[in-house]
């Protein structure tokens, strides 16, 4: 009987491993999929060697402008996620999605923000919010993931758009209060590296909705052109998973990837920074991991 009871437990550990696994979130800024005007057509390859790196249970990407595409990369690399999408994509038509893994998450339900793309009847200019309700099928929480995509650019008139922005996310942050909001996505914090009137606005905004960014403890999460007179690019703070207080006391592990962690955010020049930089996106994955 003590055999058969061992062997029966043994099988319990092997059967179940997501028991009580912990699970994991990212978020990743594709550039202009598929075809940004400057860098040309993305690398499928690599991005779908990234996207498996990065595998987390629910993902959030940026910038889907051609959305079969990219719902054909997620099937070939991604196998039983599924895709939910913004209809709106601002100007540029660079659509929000959020993908999952039915396995680990029920859906609940999803919509769009309006007042984010600076309308409330029609798709804007600027991209909405795209909100996406999941339900984790093992410890049974309900969790709202809103993807943001703000506006970007460090001139003054696009600073002020952004601030605007900010205080909607604290709107947001307020409607959101009794549940388990996570906002992610590319939140376009140009001061955030250097900690100017940007970063004091943002960071205003977390401190008076009670959150924080796993980005705190990051070094960067995208490159630009930078100082031209040497040829380097530079790296900078873009993109965010923005937590409650209690539910960042449940982080266990960050990470972010491609050449952000390849160079550890040191300048360097295009060859340097490789082929994820040239042909997938100037922006990283970054990645989250609950207990």
């Amino acid at each position: 009987m003590d055999v058969l009871i061992k062997i029966f437990l043994l099988l319990s550990l092997i059967l179940v491993p997501h028991a009580w696994a912990g699970w994991s979130i990212s978020s990743y800024n594709i550039r202009n999929f598929d075809h940004d005007p400057e860098a040309g057509q993305t690398n499928l390859t690599e991005l779908g060697s990234i996207i498996k790196d990065f595998k987390s249970d629910v993902m959030t990407f940026i910038e889907v402008v051609n959305l079969p595409a990219f719902k054909k990369v997620v099937a070939e690399n991604l196998p039983g996620y599924v895709v939910a999408n913004s209809a709106c994509g601002g100007f540029g038509e660079q659509k929000l999605a959020i993908i999952y893994d039915p396995k680990v998450f029920d859906f609940i339900s999803s919509s769009e923000d309006m007042t984010f793309s600076s309308t409330t009847t029609s798709c804007g200019d600027l991209r909405p919010a795209f909100l996406v309700t999941l339900k984790h099928k093992t410890n049974k929480q309900t969790y709202v993931f809103a993807a943001l995509h703000l506006k970007a650019g460090g001139s003054a008139t696009a600073m002020q758009e952004r601030w605007a922005q900010y205080e909607l996310l604290e709107k947001l942050a307020k409607k959101y209060n009794s549940q388990n909001l996570i906002i992610l996505g590319d939140l376009n914090t140009t001061g955030y590296s250097v900690q100017d009137e940007d970063f004091a606005h943002f960071s205003q905004f977390l401190t008076s909705s009670s959150l924080r960014t796993i980005s705190e403890n990051l070094s960067c999460t995208a490159y630009w052109a930078g100082n031209l007179s040497t040829g380097q690019h530079q790296s900078s703070i873009l993109d965010h998973i923005v937590l409650k207080n209690e539910m960042y006391d449940e982080v266990k592990e960050i990470y972010f990837g491609s050449h952000c962690a390849k160079l550890d955010c040191q300048d360097a020049r295009p060859s340097e920074l490789g082929l994820s930089y040239k042909s997938v996106s100037d922006h990283c994955p970054i990645q989250v991991i609950f207990n």
